[in-house]
């Protein structure tokens, strides 16, 4: 039969015969009449070529395994081959199943309304929300407000993609009602002004801050809690350090940044539950 019958017969190329035979793994048939004509033993043999590769194992090993089996010599060799590539196809599959269950996850996320992001849905539909209410306020209050907001968000969608932001932060903010969400907005954009305000004004923003999370405490401190401790927990503090510190360079920012947490700090439910989870006193944002 000609070489194209035959890699037809097998489920390949005639490509892939000629590859076969570059490697020594497929006999050149005679010639007749100037063209190769290939016998059932040439089909046989490419039949187990393909079976074995098909099999996850690389093509030198195949002609490794192939000599072993015709000589009936290192047949330990040829199953510890076998058997390691099973392992393989197992592992493959339980990454392909791992990956099917993230697919299904963010078609169950498309589904409910979510976004493709590794943002939390509730804490999601949260930034939306106050995108919405920040934008009716006007354009002159809200170009900065929108600004910083997104700049929050980006942060957060940050800690999200590595696994820290904890679960309880979207039963944390589900608690804010309407007019708690109006004042986030007015802190927003009070933020967004901290250049016109001053660290007065920077200083009172932690404490407008900090009272908006105290009315909100117990589950405010169920988020902390959530935190890891040890080296992760030490991880993601520094992180959120770094992040805030790029993100929020200007001198109030950082004052406000600072203020907040000396009144977290303060408060030993909140210093208790914080340096748990960072795990040093030396602490900042």
């Amino acid at each position: 039969m000609r070489i194209k019958e035959m890699a037809d017969l097998a489920g390949t190329t005639p490509r892939a015969v000629r590859h076969y035979h570059q490697l020594g793994l497929l006999d050149l048939p005679p010639t007749v009449r100037g063209r190769r004509d290939y016998g059932v033993e040439h089909l046989a043999r490419l039949l187990r070529i393909r079976w074995l590769a098909g099999g996850g194992l690389p093509l030198p090993r195949v002609a490794e395994m192939l000599a072993a089996d015709e000589s009936g010599t290192d047949r330990d060799s040829v199953l510890r081959d076998l058997r390691s590539a099973r392992l393989s196809i197992d592992e493959q599959q339980r990454a392909l199943r791992e990956q099917a269950d993230r697919i299904d996850g963010l078609i169950a996320r498309v589904a409910d309304g979510g976004t493709l992001s590794p943002l939390p849905t509730v804490l999601a539909r949260f930034y939306d929300d106050l995108e919405r209410r920040i934008r009716a306020t006007g354009r002159a209050a809200s170009d900065g407000g929108l600004q910083v907001l997104r700049t929050e968000r980006r942060l957060t969608m940050i800690l999200a993609s590595r696994g820290m932001v904890p679960a309880g932060v979207g039963p944390y903010v589900e608690e804010f009602d309407g007019d708690e969400r109006d004042e986030c907005v007015r802190q927003v954009i009070a933020f967004a002004r901290l250049d016109e305000t001053g660290e007065a004004g920077a200083l009172q923003l932690a404490q407008d801050t900090w009272d908006l999370t105290l009315r909100h405490k117990e589950q405010a401190l169920a988020v902390l809690d959530d935190l890891p401790g040890g080296p992760l927990g030490r991880a993601l503090w520094k992180l959120t350090e770094v992040l805030s510190s790029a993100s929020y360079p200007q001198k109030n920012q950082r004052i406000f940044t600072a203020g907040l947490l000396d009144l977290m700090l303060a408060d030993p439910d909140f210093a208790a539950t914080i340096r748990r989870s960072a795990g040093r006193e030396d602490l900042s944002l």
